[in-house]
């Protein structure tokens, strides 16, 4: 696997991040498998959208997509893209049907990545409801471990983020190297605004999460999600608004972090 030097390419693709998920499906995938990971969010769907297009543009070759599990975690080829979401177990029943509208609009397959315990295995060893008595570790286990051992020997992940949704986003580049991982993180989507998601969203009559039409901004796993403007209405009256996945602060242990 050729390693890129992800600082470089995140200061060459500064004013033309538009190009990076295209550049990195027409080129690094050569050099090794990359992750797509979702959660159903409006910028999720604009980059399920994009990926068609490459497949329909002949950019993409659809037989570089991983639709199994198993295959996936297979020791790595090169050249293999896969679209993942973490299926906590906690996620609403409105981002799961999203998921089945997507995949039958755009002919692409979603692979769900449980954690090792189920809901109800957690409960008995930790204790019912721990979203609610240690949100940080709830994250820990049924988020970042999974994620963390899927990302073992892949090239790079593709991520949903934007500059403008939290501090921790603000100076992300459309190319990284991301720390915490150990792989290359791409973000095709970080200088868009948020009126620029939903002007495309709208233009290209995506699916989205009907929840965004009822007060809620961010969603994630129905517990732990409230309405609310930006990040706001995520744990909600806890101090945090992260799980962890995209925060790079080496020193910080829980939080949703590894020890670094």
């Amino acid at each position: 696997m050729t390693i890129p030097d992800w600082q470089e390419l995140g200061l060459d693709f500064e004013e033309k991040s538009s190009e990076a998920l295209d550049f990195a499906l027409s080129e690094l995938l050569k050099q090794g498998d990359i992750i797509f990971l979702t959660a159903f969010g409006s910028e999720g769907c604009i980059i399920f959208k994009m990926i068609a297009d490459l497949i329909n543009q002949g950019r993409l070759d659809k037989t570089m997509l991983i639709e199994d599990l198993d295959e996936l975690k297979q020791e790595a080829s090169h050249g293999r893209l896969a679209i993942v979401n973490l299926d906590t177990g906690y996620q609403f029943k409105e981002t799961l049907e999203l998921k089945d509208k997507l995949e039958t609009k755009y002919g692409l397959k979603v692979i769900m990545l449980e954690p090792k315990q189920s809901v109800s295995e957690q409960d008995i060893e930790y204790g019912k409801d721990l979203f609610k008595t240690d949100p940080d570790q709830c994250c820990y286990m049924r988020k970042l471990v999974p994620l963390s051992n899927l990302l073992q020997n892949k090239l790079a992940w593709v991520t949903s983020i934007r500059r403008e949704q939290s501090s921790h986003r603000a100076s992300a580049l459309a190319f990284e190297y991301d720390k915490k991982f150990k792989l290359g993180k791409i973000n095709p989507l970080i200088k868009w605004s948020k009126s620029d998601v939903w002007k495309y969203i709208h233009e290209n009559q995506i699916p989205y999460n009907l929840l965004l039409d009822q007060g809620y901004d961010s969603i994630g796993c129905e517990p732990c999600t409230s309405p609310g403007e930006g990040r706001k209405g995520r744990w909600a009256g806890q101090d945090k608004i992260e799980c962890g996945l995209h925060i790079q602060e080496e020193e910080m242990e829980q939080g949703g972090e590894f020890t670094i």
